[in-house]
C-alpha cells in the first residue's frame, strides 16, 4: 500500500511530504531524495524522450505521476506488493489527479507567492488521509501502519 507521497512542484522543488505511517523521522530527508528522483524524471525525459512511470527496488516502488496543467509532480512510495498491473497503476493516478486538484485549489496564493515556506502546506495531510482511505489504499492501516 501506499507508505509516502511527495509533492514537487514545477521547478522541482519538494513542497510537500506525507508519510502513513505517522512518522516524522523522515521529514527532514525527503527534500534530498525528492531532489534525487526530479533528477531522474529530468534525465530519462531530456536523455532518452520518456517519462519514468514507475521505480521497482527491492522493498518499495516509487510512482511518478506529473500533473499535466502545473507540471508539478508526485512521487507516491508502495510496498513492493502493489505491482505494475494497469489497474494499480491507474487507481494510483486517479489517487494523484485527485491530489493535485485539492492541493491546487487550496493553495493557490500560496504557490504563486511561493517564499520558501512549506510549513503552510502541512495542514494538507489530513486531506491526503481521507483521498487515499476513499480509494482504499491505506486497508489494515490502523491495525498495523507498517503494512501500508
Amino acid at each position: 500500500m501506499i507508505q509516502e507521497i511527495i509533492i514537487l512542484n514545477d521547478k522541482g522543488v519538494p513542497i510537500f511530504f506525507h508519510s502513513f505511517s505517522g512518522s516524522s523521522d523522515k521529514d527532514s530527508d525527503y527534500h534530498v531524495i525528492a531532489s534525487y528522483f526530479d533528477q531522474i524524471c529530468r534525465f530519462t525525459k531530456y536523455g532518452f524522450k520518456e517519462s519514468l512511470n514507475t521505480l521497482k527496488m527491492n522493498k518499495s516502488v516509487f510512482y511518478f505521476y506529473t500533473d499535466p496543467k502545473s507540471c508539478f509532480h508526485l512521487i507516491f512510495k508502495c510496498d513492493n506488493k502493489v505491482d505494475n498491473k494497469k489497474l494499480k497503476k491507474k487507481l494510483i493516478d486517479n489517487i494523484a489527479v485527485r491530489v493535485f486538484d485539492k492541493f491546487l485549489a487550496k493553495f493557490k496564493t500560496e504557490l504563486i507567492n511561493f517564499n520558501g515556506n512549506f510549513s503552510q502546506f502541512k495542514s494538507f495531510s489530513f486531506e491526503i488521509d481521507e483521498i487515499v482511505k476513499s480509494k482504499g489504499f491505506l486497508r489494515n492501516y490502523e491495525g498495523n501502519p507498517e503494512i501500508i
